[in-house]
């Protein structure tokens, strides 16, 4: 049976676990999250938390789309067997947690337009890491500068915590599964339906001329014929999130881009 935690005692903290952060507004990219979890087949625990410090916009926090008792209904369908539930002055008790910086890839495409949103999301990533003690934490691929810091926050610190990379859920159209996809209107999704076909474009112009800098220029030229407000298309070596050298085994197409003045994001990874 599902509990409920808004705290972690000493018996959920010791127990070996798989957890999966979420802030809620549950959809199938998520439930994709708890059935990789499930194959480890130890208690899953599941966070929700709407992470204040991670949003540099008030008005962005507060329209986040929230659902709590729907998230629970979800979660107690699959089974989790614990849901967490913390409260912000639990997370963040008075000197009992570190403000972690995200270094200079944080300040970059999402850190470049958004400032101190992955320090917000490194600290309480690690605060969550502290309170759940988890053995394995699941994270979806579409978050891909967020994944990737979080790789390097686990390896700075020495966490004894495996991650797992789940790739992006999409809809059939291609759009990939977000929580800020519930704030579009019906046109806004149709819109949204053209940052994948986007995407697809310029790695398939790269694929033919093997030329970065002609496949993301083409892509920018693309985003104004198709009147859509991007903030970013670039291109970085996975494994590194610097721009791509001779050493180069995997892209990542990133793109940021605002429809109904809601902010979405998608990557494409490609393999040399």
């Amino acid at each position: 049976m599902t509990q409920i935690l808004e705290k972690i005692d000493t018996s959920i903290y010791s127990l070996e676990k798989v957890f999966v952060p979420t802030m809620g507004a549950l959809h199938e990219g998520h439930i994709a999250l708890i059935k990789e979890a499930k194959k480890f087949d130890i208690p899953i625990l599941c966070s929700i938390f709407v992470n204040p410090t991670q949003f540099n916009d008030k008005n962005d926090f507060k329209n986040y789309p929230k659902n709590l008792n729907k998230d629970i209904e979800i979660l107690n369908e699959l089974g989790v067997d614990f849901i967490f539930t913390p409260k912000e002055n639990y997370i963040y008790k008075e000197n009992q947690y570190d403000n972690i910086s995200s270094g200079y890839i944080g300040t970059l495409f999402e850190g470049k337009s958004r400032p101190g949103h992955f320090d917000g999301v490194l600290t309480v990533v690690k605060r969550l890491f502290e309170l759940v003690n988890p053995k394995i934490a699941i994270f979806g691929a579409k978050d891909a500068q967020q994944l990737f810091l979080i790789k390097e926050m686990i390896e700075k610190y020495l966490l004894p915590i495996s991650i797992v990379e789940c790739p992006t859920v999409r809809e059939k159209s291609g759009l990939a599964l977000s929580s800020r996809n519930q704030l579009l209107t019906s046109k806004g999704k149709k819109e949204a339906q053209k940052i994948f076909q986007n995407l697809i474009f310029v790695s398939n112009l790269y694929s033919k001329n093997k030329d970065i800098n002609l496949a993301t220029q083409q892509g920018i030229e693309r985003y104004k014929k198709l009147n859509l407000k991007y903030d970013y298309l670039e291109v970085v070596d996975k494994n590194t999130f610097q721009y791509p050298d001779e050493s180069t085994q995997e892209l990542l197409f990133l793109t940021a881009v605002y429809v109904d003045n809601i902010r979405l994001i998608d990557n494409l990874n490609v393999k040399i």
